[in-house]
């Protein structure tokens, strides 16, 4: 909101893990900001090569959105992940890794997932159905989280790919639930049907890291009719600087993020975002202050017109 400034709880929650021999595993987050379920999920690992999980969580597709909240560059994801996630789900997915440590190392998942959001079952009609490909090319996992603050000497990088066929009543997902992306009305029961396609790189090494997404998104309206083509994706890349000068503090690290949307909506106009960030870690991310400043284009569907502005944030995010 343009009109507002200041600080506020942007996230309050709980985390309870547990774990049965090695292969059997189970965690539970629960939202105490807005008193709802986020993840509740058990998790058997037979082998690498393949696991075996049920339950509800963010579903494994795309890195950003995979990238706990506790382990970001930037106080919030670039304005893609609101176009584009597939977010929490209820399900079943089954994941592995194969060929470790080679040329040919990678990850996989599949998934059969209930469509419809956090908290949110069934609705009779055809299930999510979701793919990821993920390369390992160096040889090694990079995890899901940002900032380099392993300061890898050997490249950790990946290319993956995923794919997203789902009916259902909604054109979006969030740690709400089901939604509406601009210039929808609320659906009913398998009234739009959405694919996705998403091609992603991340790579890490020393003080430096890069990632970047690109997505497709297409909706097709089965009760009115008409399709929509959605493209976007962002890029972003951080750097400690006492990787190149000692004496330069090594907590401080910087980062900059370009992102792009564009929505085929009637007016024809597409949401922009370039921002910059300066983190200090206390304590890696369980500790750390964040301070972004971004330049903001956003489409304003109903009006049809650009609301442009500047945004400044300053977080501190504290696990314990």
């Amino acid at each position: 909101d343009p009109t507002t400034s200041g600080g506020t709880v942007n996230r309050s929650r709980y985390k309870i893990g547990a774990g049965w021999r090695d292969d059997f595993t189970f965690y539970h987050e629960y939202d105490l900001r807005n008193s709802r379920l986020l993840d509740l999920r058990a998790t058997w690992t037979t082998h690498d090569a393949f696991n075996l999980r049920l339950g509800q969580w963010k579903a494994d597709y795309n890195r950003e959105r995979i990238d706990s909240s506790g382990k970001q560059q930037f106080v919030e994801r670039s304005i893609s992940t609101f176009w584009f996630t597939i977010d929490r789900q209820w399900g079943v997915m089954a994941s592995g890794r194969v060929a470790p440590g080679t040329a040919a190392d990678s990850k996989w998942w599949a998934g059969v997932l209930a469509g419809n959001g956090r908290n949110n079952g069934g609705d009779g009609g055809r299930p999510m159905l979701m793919g990821r490909w993920q390369w390992n090319y160096t040889g090694h996992v990079l995890p899901f989280s940002q900032s380099a603050l392993k300061r890898y000497e050997e490249p950790h990088a990946s290319l993956a790919f995923g794919a997203v066929a789902n009916d259902s009543a909604y054109t979006r997902f969030s740690s709400g639930g089901g939604g509406q992306l601009p210039g929808y009305e609320d659906g009913e029961d398998n009234q739009y049907r959405i694919y996705q396609l998403m091609q992603e790189w991340a790579w890490q090494r020393r003080g430096l890291s890069f990632q970047q997404e690109l997505h497709f998104k297409s909706i097709e309206d089965r009760v009115n009719g008409g399709t929509r083509n959605m493209f976007g994706g962002y890029a972003q890349v951080g750097w400690f600087p006492s990787d190149r000068w000692k004496a330069v503090p090594q907590p401080l690290e910087f980062a900059l993020r370009g992102a792009y949307v564009d929505p085929d909506s009637p007016a024809d106009l597409q949401d922009t975002e370039v921002s910059i960030v300066a983190n200090w870690f206390f304590n890696g991310h369980r500790n750390k202050l964040t301070l972004d400043v971004s330049r903001l284009e956003l489409d304003d569907d109903v009006l049809a017109r650009n609301v442009s502005d500047e945004r400044a944030r300053l977080q501190w995010d504290v696990s314990f």
